[in-house]
């Protein structure tokens, strides 16, 4: 799934989950929605209704006044798991986003590049294209392809210092997530370039900071928390070359699934005589009751397992041991341990170690 774009119109992320961040410093500033006023000390939020939010105030009109920014940023990224069986290096590749981001502009193109893909967001053609290092397809979307609407916009005032420059800070909210700023106040793009680019509320970010540079960003997201830092800024001339898409097919990200869970070798069939050929039929028969006036009964042990990159099985438990008896989990648990490697997860050409669910299933029939 296409999810959330942190820089600009990028990277990409598969689950979204809104959440607020107040950060501290706020001026007070009066909100009005509709006939109502929301004011309070420190924050300040807006609140939509049916026609979205409205903040009342200036948006950030400082910048360089020779010129809009032209050249490069390097970011440190930050990826921090939430979840147990997700490791740190594997929440980078499910966000598609290595150690370091570089973002590249001139004129309103963008060129963002990872460890996991290269990213160009082309004015002209109001897309997004995205290649990813390990398949030989360009995928787009188009600007207008983001319908989250956006229902709050908090602004932070109090002057905060990142990389040597001064920054002020905002976060854009919308109904599935929220992304916190801090934007330079002398480093600037020109806000009309992404007027027409809905991506993770591209337009309203460049209008709400008049085309500020980020230079620093923090998503929460259910399984993990991304931050990225700007280490480096460089002003130079950009050639157009830079923006120029690689030689390859090109297709709509959505065309066709490009993340793959854990599975089987062979798939369902496969399982099924894997199945067939380890189980200890024995034990179906003596612990599967089969209630009178019925000619069949079964229990299906579920399991839990980790599949590694390399498609190896650990740490198998039983999720549902209160429901099964004892004796067909252990050989559900017996027979996961045995078998062969699985295919390993892929997120966009990505092997990812995942936790994935499997039933084992016991039958007997009279």
């Amino acid at each position: 799934m296409r999810g959330r774009l942190l820089f600009g119109p990028g990277r990409i992320a598969f689950i979204l989950i809104g959440m607020t961040v107040m950060s501290g410093g706020m001026r007070v500033v009066a909100q009005v929605v509709g006939t109502q006023v929301i004011e309070q000390q420190g924050r300040v939020r807006a609140v939509g209704q049916s026609g979205g939010t409205r903040a009342v105030g200036q948006a950030g009109q400082s910048g360089d006044q020779q010129g809009y920014f032209q050249g490069s940023l390097v970011y440190r990224v930050s990826v921090q798991s939430k979840m147990d069986n997700l490791s740190d290096k594997d929440a980078h590749k499910v966000l598609t986003i290595g150690d370091l981001l570089t973002v590249t502009m001139k004129n309103g193109n963008y060129k963002l590049s990872t460890e996991y893909a290269d990213t160009y967001i082309l004015k002209d053609d109001r897309k997004e294209y995205i290649k990813f290092r390990k398949i030989d397809t360009v995928f787009y979307l188009d600007f207008s392809s983001d319908t989250d609407r956006v229902t709050g916009i908090v602004r932070n005032n109090a002057a905060v210092e990142v990389g040597g420059y001064s920054c002020k800070g905002i976060t854009i909210e919308t109904n599935k997530v929220s992304r916190q700023y801090y934007y330079s106040t002398t480093l600037r793009t020109n806000p009309e370039d992404d007027r027409h680019n809905t991506l993770a509320q591209a337009a309203v970010y460049a209008t709400e900071t008049g085309g500020a540079l980020r230079l620093w960003i923090r998503a929460e997201y259910p399984y993990a928390t991304e931050t990225d830092s700007c280490i480096r800024v460089e002003k130079k001339q950009v050639a157009d070359h830079i923006f120029r898409l690689p030689d390859l097919p090109i297709s709509e990200l959505f065309s066709a699934p490009r993340i793959f869970f854990p599975h089987y070798p062979g798939g369902d069939s496969a399982w099924k005589e894997y199945l067939h050929a380890t189980l200890n039929p024995k034990l179906a028969e003596r612990y599967v009751k089969v209630e009178k006036g019925e000619k069949e009964a079964w229990e299906t042990v579920i399991l839990e397992f980790a599949v590694a990159e390399d498609g190896e099985v650990s740490g198998v438990v039983v999720v549902n041991r209160d429901e099964v008896d004892a004796r067909l989990a252990e050989e559900a648990m017996r027979v996961m341990r045995l078998s062969p490697k699985w295919v390993p997860a892929t997120f966009y050409g990505e092997k990812v170690k995942w936790t994935c669910q499997q039933g084992v299933e016991f039958s007997v029939m009279k």
